[in-house]
């Protein structure tokens, strides 16, 4: 009987999302194997110290390109899909991103797709914090009418954001709009905490089309993070709700995102879509 094959991935960051990654794996056990981390430098020897011997830490891309992985997995920001991801996708080296906020830039986003079709590789988008994406990618095969993208966090979520000068955020009793707009601006304005609105736009009506509003919602359960998602086509509508748990360390990020990524990867190496 040949050889199972397995999966090589490398993750560029080593946060929260990574460190789930390395979880889930450990627990369903498919055959997948994390040969590489790329982190800052300064912190390679933190986290070779966390990650033991088997995975190697490194702080520039041609040493984790030199570990010959078949899937990059982006799990850091915006600025290193900016940065590497047209060089991992000209080798042929399938690149996954989840900080999709950088493609608000239509330049890029056309230039990752071309350095893909050369390259020979696939550029990876998984689903993020959200459902329901399937049926928006089947619904644009007809018309869309309207897509509207909500994401609602609790006001601490949004510190760091430009909705800070705007708004006291502590003093938030009910659920406030803080952006409404569209998708390039949500993405660059809150670039940690706004990327799914770019992804929408990708899967459904584009950049120009899609609706999006960012809400503090002081009254959330403690610890979670939520979504709607509004679509009308001549095939019919979407509602879509969805209220998720927030990663620990990490109120800005959903444990769903690490959770697609994962299951992106795995479906690679499954038999079957399911």
């Amino acid at each position: 009987m040949a050889k199972e094959k397995r999966l090589k991935i490398a993750l560029i960051g080593y946060g929260a999302i990574s460190q789930m990654l390395f979880d889930v794996f450990r627990e369903k056990k498919p055959p997948i194997d994390i040969v590489g981390v790329l982190v800052r430098k300064g912190r390679v020897a933190a986290t070779q110290k966390k990650l033991g011997k088997k995975v190697a830490v490194v702080d520039d891309l041609k040493s984790l390109l030199k570990l010959k992985p078949d899937v990059v997995v982006e799990a850091a920001s915006q600025q290193a899909v900016r940065d590497w991801g047209e060089t991992i996708l000209k080798k042929g080296i399938d690149f996954m991103v989840i900080a999709t906020g950088a493609y608000g830039d239509p330049a890029l986003w056309k230039k990752h797709l071309k350095a893909a079709e050369k390259g020979g590789a696939r550029l990876r988008l998984p689903a993020g914090a959200i459902a329901g994406l399937d049926g928006l990618l089947a619904m644009r095969l007809g018309t869309l009418e309207r897509v509207k993208y909500i994401s609602i966090k609790p006001p601490h979520a949004w510190a760091g954001t430009p909705a800070e000068t705007e708004f006291d955020l502590p003093s938030i009793k009910e659920p406030t709009v803080i952006f409404r707009g569209s998708p390039a601006d949500a993405g660059r304005l809150y670039p940690k905490n706004a990327n799914l609105a770019v992804t929408v736009a990708l899967c459904g009506a584009g950049l120009e089309k899609t609706e999006i509003e960012l809400v503090a919602d002081p009254t959330l359960p403690p610890g979670t993070n939520a979504s709607k998602l509004e679509v009308v086509s001549d095939s019919g509508e979407l509602k879509l709700e969805r209220l998720g748990r927030a990663m620990p360390d990490n109120p800005k990020t959903g444990v769903l995102t690490a959770l697609t990524m994962a299951d992106d990867l795995m479906k690679i190496v499954r038999h079957s879509d399911w």
